[in-house]
């Protein structure tokens, strides 16, 4: 399988809510094929307007990422009232998945502790007609990724995926093979981009070695890329100008 090519736009910043029309009228004209955007980020009362958007650029909406601090015991109950309009929004929308991160400070053990919390949320979201997965930073994957392995040992396969972060799985110094090779059937969609010196950086310009996330990710059937570029030195469009070049020059991409 080639996989297709998605845009996360966090890379545009707080402008994101004001300017959604021009820059997924942007991205498609680009070659991206899909797009994943935070909550804040959304109008929720205009979900018919959006749908009509994605119809015109034929983006499909891969993703919302939400907050919520699902990780601490005492305010679990309180996070899963509030995200009920964010699952029943990420719904009407026609989401693929609703996604949350986790804590810097997480360990085994409250991992362990919020696994409970995060199958409950995907039993939500599937009620919902939605996916529910988790995306990665580095924490959850230093030593082994014991955090992260203890969040898919201990949550149902059919509630819980997992946007996989190449990028810091590098920082993380964790082989993005061996994730795939332990959870590949849980990944929803592989979230990439560049890291120079610690910092990240467009496609092509840094230390990651994307051809060997490419094949992995052809090998084990991951549909999407996701660029998921979080800042730049570039303007917003510069740089994801840059990186969809840098995936036609490997085979993947639409053409212009």
């Amino acid at each position: 399988m080639i996989p297709r090519i998605g845009a996360q736009t966090i890379v545009w910043g707080e402008d994101i809510r004001d300017r959604m029309d021009a820059i997924l009228t942007f991205l498609a004209a680009t070659g991206f094929q899909g797009i994943e955007t935070g909550i804040r980020h959304f109008s929720l009362d205009r979900y018919q307007s959006y749908r009509e958007i994605y119809q015109k650029t034929g983006l499909a909406l891969l993703g919302i990422h939400s907050g919520g601090k699902f990780w601490e015991p005492d305010q679990a109950g309180d996070e899963m009232k509030k995200i009920k309009g964010t699952v029943s929004f990420a719904s009407r929308v026609g989401s693929k998945y609703l996604l949350v991160s986790g804590n810097p400070n997480e360990t085994v053990a409250s991992m362990q502790a919020a696994a409970a919390t995060y199958n409950e949320l995907g039993q939500r979201c599937l009620d919902a007609g939605i996916g529910f997965a988790y995306h990665n930073h580095h924490w959850e994957l230093v030593n082994e990724g014991a955090i992260l392995n203890v969040l898919m040992n201990e949550t149902s396969a059919e509630l819980v995926s997992l946007v996989l972060d190449t990028a810091w799985a590098y920082i993380a110094e964790m082989s993005v093979e061996t994730l795939m090779r332990r959870y590949g059937d849980r990944i929803a969609y592989l979230h990439i981009k560049d890291v120079r010196q610690e910092k990240f950086c467009e496609l092509g310009t840094g230390e990651i070695d994307h051809d060997a996330t490419i094949s992995l990710a052809r090998s084990y059937g991951i549909e999407w890329l996701v660029v998921e570029q979080d800042y730049t030195s570039l303007t917003a469009e510069e740089s994801m100008r840059a990186n969809m070049r840098y995936l036609r020059s490997k085979g993947i991409g639409e053409n212009e």
